[in-house]
């Protein structure tokens, strides 16, 4: 079954080059694996509408075959919005989810994370994450997601130096993988 890929970005996200799901992007079609990574509007003030409109055309767009979403920092709430209105995909992976203090200021985003995600989601995010003030362990129990936590701090993009990810393209093309951005990761259950 031939692998597509939609990638979901997060608040005030350019798709700079540097970024981790650039260089996935660009890893995915270097194997002609098909990947949809749009820059959803107004990153900077985003409008939960105005992404989730954007969002479902792209995964419509994916067509068939197995289905994998993998969203960054508000990505991941867009995500659980759009799988709360019936949108599906046959693996998800949640990086860097942000903590639910930090969603009051961002719209309708709050109320979007309220949901529980289906089976299927996986979260992963470093230890201790400037927009998460809990544990993800937190975040995993609420969504109903297992996690894996890697060490460190920070969110997983550009500014903590996370661009390319060995680990995650492993993931996106077999399933499976050993999280690495160092020693140390450890997985939660849900």
């Amino acid at each position: 079954m031939t692998a597509r890929v939609l990638l979901l970005h997060g608040y005030q996200h350019l798709r700079p080059r540097d970024h981790w799901m650039w260089w996935l992007a660009e890893e995915l079609r270097a194997r002609r694996v098909p990947v949809q990574y749009p820059q959803l509007p107004a990153p900077g003030d985003p409008v939960l509408r105005d992404w989730s409109a954007v969002a479902a055309g792209e995964l419509e767009m994916l067509g068939g075959g197995e289905r994998i979403v993998i969203a960054h920092s508000l990505g991941t709430v867009l995500w659980r919005h759009l799988e709360a209105h019936g949108a599906a995909a046959d693996r998800v992976l949640l990086v860097a989810p942000p903590g639910p203090e930090r969603l009051g200021a961002i719209g309708d985003f709050a109320a979007a994370a309220s949901a529980t995600l289906r089976d299927g989601a996986t979260m992963v995010a470093r230890e201790r994450d400037p927009y998460r003030d809990g544990p993800l362990e937190a975040i995993a129990d609420r969504w109903g997601a297992p996690g894996v936590v890697l060490p460190g701090a920070g969110h997983l993009n550009v500014d903590d130096g996370h661009g390319a990810w060995p680990s995650l393209l492993g993931w996106t093309l077999t399933g499976e993988t050993e999280w690495r951005l160092g020693e140390g990761a450890r997985s939660l259950d849900a």
